[in-house]
């Protein structure tokens, strides 16, 4: 194996493979890349893997000869990443990957690739087109609300699901919900499309099927990660276990959670009697000064509501109190006071697009359901917040 290629160019594609790799894997052999070298085709393929997401790069190089290793992936990306801008070579001699540029010379022991787990070929031409801007859009409005707990492992995912004329996107820790819906059909207009064209979620198959897939959230950050405005269309195939997606160089290869994911939609509530509208940007200024002295333990904050007052207030026993009045707001309402946890306040309100937020709520105990002011044309988001009990 021997190749040579711009440092900025390898550095370009393997950059993106870092998280990939976990650093407490149990199986050594997946610490490692695995570099796969074809000369016909002067083609460089790297995979990274922690077996519940694989995924490999593909990209040209001036390749001299052909061949495949595995090596470090750690030392590969701090080693490439030390070098200066220049061309580097590569190549394979016994069991030793040596790295030059310049005057720099590293000598790395490889370990036995054929111990890495190799995935079939994917037969991407059973694959339907996806809109990667609006993919991409809708992660953004639901992927911060997963679980982290690994006992609840399909919280941990980001349920997607096409239905006949709509695709949703949701997910939930049981103390917030993210869920966003965009038509199937073609009325979303595409802001990046130079031709004017109007854009969907789906160009070809799905559109008309009822389909329900958990994709693990590690996945759909890295999609996001990889995300490039000018890259128009993304390959997605769809199997009982897993799913692939094909994207630019990329092809990313996931397990999903084979779990049926909860009904959260029956926690939402649409008679709430209050509603508060106020500047986004001004609720989360306010919200992170009083939270500088919010309890640790909860993150609790309240929201006060009467008439023409609006409050924010946390008191905190080891630290003192805060509060701060809001000026410009509009509310329709009784009285009412509820507590929550700022943090994933914060979360959804980093998600809201406009420049106000709509916020109903109830009493102490009901959730609030916040919304964009006003809402968006063409997909319908809603958020969840549970409160924090007295």
């Amino acid at each position: 194996m021997r190749l040579a290629i711009e440092k900025k160019e390898l550095i370009r594609y393997i950059q993106n493979l870092t998280g990939i790799v976990s650093s407490k894997t149990t199986s050594p052999i997946l610490s490692n890349y695995l570099i796969e070298v074809d000369a016909k085709k002067s083609e460089v393929k790297i995979t990274a893997s922690d077996l519940e997401i694989t995924v490999d790069v593909r990209f040209n190089a001036a390749v001299s000869e052909g061949g495949t290793i595995a090596v470090s992936a750690k030392n590969f990306n701090e080693i490439i990443g030390s070098m200066p801008d220049a061309v580097i070579d590569l190549w394979k001699t016994e069991d030793l990957l040596l790295i030059q540029c310049n005057k720099i010379n590293f000598n790395i022991l490889c370990a036995d690739h054929t111990l890495f787990p190799i995935l079939p070929e994917q037969d991407m031409d059973k694959a339907t087109l996806v809109n990667p801007e609006i993919f991409n859009n809708m992660i953004s409005k639901t992927a911060f609300a997963v679980s982290t707990d690994i006992n609840r492992a399909v919280l941990t995912g980001v349920c997607w699901k096409i239905m006949e004329k709509t695709n949703l996107m949701a997910a939930t820790d049981g103390r917030k919900v993210a869920e966003i819906i965009v038509p199937n059909s073609a009325e979303i207009k595409a802001e990046a499309s130079e031709s004017g064209d109007e854009a969907s979620i789906f160009q070809d198959a799905y559109a008309d099927q009822i389909l329900e897939r958990v994709i693990p959230v590690k996945t759909l950050n890295f999609l996001q990660k990889i995300y490039d405005p000018s890259l128009k269309e993304m390959k997605v195939l769809m199997e009982k276990s897993k799913i692939v997606f094909l994207y630019g160089s990329f092809t990313v290869v996931a397990n999903v959670i084979e779990h049926k994911y909860p009904e959260y939609q029956k926690a939402f509530m649409s008679d709430l009697p209050n509603q508060l509208t106020v500047n986004t940007e001004t609720l989360i200024s306010a919200i992170r000064r009083v939270s500088l002295v919010a309890p640790d333990d909860n993150n609790r904050i309240r929201f006060e509501l009467d008439g023409d007052h609006f409050e924010i207030s946390t008191n905190n026993r080891d630290t003192g109190d805060a509060k701060e009045s809001i000026e410009t707001f509009e509310y329709k309402g009784s009285s009412t006071s509820i507590s929550f946890n700022f943090r994933y306040m914060l979360s959804i309100l980093d998600a809201i697009d406009t420049e106000k937020v709509c916020i109903k709520l109830g009493g102490a105990k009901e959730p609030m359901m916040i919304y964009n002011e006003p809402p968006q044309e063409n997909n319908k988001i809603t958020f969840l917040l549970m409160p924090l009990r007295s």
